[in-house]
């Protein structure tokens, strides 16, 4: 009897912890419970990329920068880890050389409440600026060769290379991509106007995007994405 007590007492913490958005307020999240909601919650999940290579160059570019152009957007195969404590820390990039070094990326509904909120509360002064018009998707721990020679260039360039997709209905496609340069690696946040709405109704949302050689496709399940008791995207 007293054994299985035990392993009562063991499971029920686990079993809260998946829902501490929904139990607790942002100003009572642990460190843990925070990092949780950025990187294994309904709004932020780890991702491992498909890897492309690349051995062409820019055009003009003269640095030898890594061409990000026609590498055939559209073919998915990004590893998801719903719910998944991620085995490293999203924004180390001390220890990544290449393509074949296994890089792991942060994938986040940047302009959700719930992020926004983990995102002050883990003390994140560099996060991206969001304004309401615009549904943000944000990737964390992109190389920053990729940013060279220019990040506006790239940020231009990307607004091809990424949608929203939902079953059904026409994709969306960002009116704008951010390049932020930080010491840790870059950060792509992909902008969607509002003017295209997206609801419960919906279901699931597909982000696929092709950043240098990097593939990433990654389903957010809208109906999942319940805050302060209603849709947070």
């Amino acid at each position: 009897m007293l054994r299985h007590l035990q392993i009562c007492l063991l499971i029920v913490p686990i079993l809260s912890a998946d829902d501490i958005w929904k139990t607790k307020r942002a100003a009572d999240w642990t460190d843990a419970e925070t990092k949780q909601v950025l990187t294994a919650s309904p709004w932020g999940v780890m991702v491992t990329p498909e890897i492309k290579k690349v051995n062409e160059r820019q055009p003009g570019n003269r640095g030898g920068g890594l061409k990000v152009g026609g590498l055939g957007a559209g073919i998915p195969g990004a590893v998801r880890h719903p719910r998944a404590q991620p085995t490293q820390d999203p924004n180390d990039n001390s220890n990544q050389t290449g393509p074949e070094s296994g890089l792991t990326l942060n994938v986040r509904w940047e302009s959700a409440l719930p992020i926004r909120e983990a995102e002050l509360k883990a003390r994140e002064t560099a996060a991206p600026d969001v304004d309401e018009n615009h549904y943000a998707i944000a990737v964390y721990g992109i190389p920053t060769r990729l940013a060279k020679p220019d990040a506006q260039s790239l940020g231009e360039h990307l607004k091809g290379q990424a949608s929203i997709k939902r079953e059904g209905q026409k994709e969306i496609k960002p009116s704008g991509v951010q390049v932020i340069q930080r010491d840790d690696g870059l950060v792509i946040v992909f902008l969607f106007p509002r003017t295209k709405e997206i609801t419960a109704k919906d279901s699931r949302a597909e982000f696929e995007a092709q950043i240098g050689p990097y593939q990433i496709t990654q389903s957010f399940h809208i109906d999942e994405m319940t805050y302060q008791g209603k849709t947070e995207l």
